[in-house]
């Protein structure tokens, strides 16, 4: 049987396995990093995303305690990276929860609060009343200032977790679909070699088709970022989205240099 005449035959189921495979690897890169937040927590807490949200936090919240005169000679506001790593683990949490109100304010004032105390009994005072009034009296601003600057990210991912059930009923449906498909395939080549060589057909084409998927969610997804969110937290998005989409790549050009392989080692079977 000639190779044209094989691919015309099969072509339609080709194709349904292609798209199938390709929902199915999607989907489950999805659900292992964007929808995974111990991913999250281990993407946002690089050592470049630390050092762009302690310099944005400590820009933008050291003035909440610096004007009062009983702690504004203290440094303590000035977070440390480990200060920032616990913070991040709560903003992801908080994200990822079921529950609409976002508690990460509570966590970064209870953790100046913490720093406040402890300096200050380093250098001889005893102010945490003093240090308590001054951290709960900015509660509601410091609401504000997580409201404005995570609740767009807060709200667009809790519209993507309702979505999660659904991916994992379409993955479910699709390998079954896929099974099917390559069952009836097995049994029309009637052959296991010229079953694989179509098998690594299928994975390229899924690769090809997953580059043009990713390429076509990328860069709106800059463009959301871009127009939605605070300029100071934006290099951030961008360095998690460019690692989530690493993970993306580097599977999909794994699965295309295995269906090559598989391909090529057997095309000589196309022939017999």
């Amino acid at each position: 049987m000639s190779k044209s005449l094989s691919y015309n035959r099969h072509g339609v189921t080709l194709v349904l396995l292609s798209i199938c495979l390709m929902i199915i690897v999607f989907l489950g890169i999805t659900l292992s990093t964007v929808f995974n937040r111990d991913y999250v927590k281990k993407v946002v807490s690089s050592d470049a995303n630390v050092s762009l949200i302690r310099s944005y936090t400590n820009q933008k919240l050291g003035r909440l305690v610096n004007n009062y005169s009983e702690v504004g000679s203290l440094s303590a506001a000035d977070l440390s990276k480990k200060d920032i790593k616990k913070i991040i683990n709560a903003s992801v949490d908080d994200v990822y929860n079921d529950d609409t109100k976002l508690t990460i304010g509570d966590v970064i004032l209870q953790t100046i609060g913490d720093n406040l105390k402890k300096e200050a009994k380093a250098n001889g005072l005893n102010i945490d009343s003093q240090i308590d009034s001054a951290v709960n009296s900015n509660k509601g601003i410091m609401d504000q200032i997580i409201q404005d600057d995570i609740g767009p990210i807060e709200q667009v991912l809790s519209e993507l977790q309702t979505l999660k059930k659904v991916i994992k009923l379409t993955m479910i449906i699709s390998g079954l679909v896929f099974v099917l498909l390559a069952l009836r395939l097995w049994s029309k080549v009637k052959s296991s070699m010229m079953f694989f060589h179509h098998i690594g057909t299928v994975g390229i084409v899924t690769s090809i088709l997953l580059a043009f998927l990713l390429a076509g969610t990328y860069y709106p997804l800059q463009g959301l970022i871009a127009s939605n969110i605070e300029y100071n937290l934006r290099d951030v998005l961008y360095n998690i989205l460019n690692g989530i989409f690493l993970s993306y790549i580097s599977i999909v050009f794994m699965l295309f240099i295995l269906s090559i392989l598989d391909w090529g080692s057997t095309t000589k079977y196309k022939y017999r």
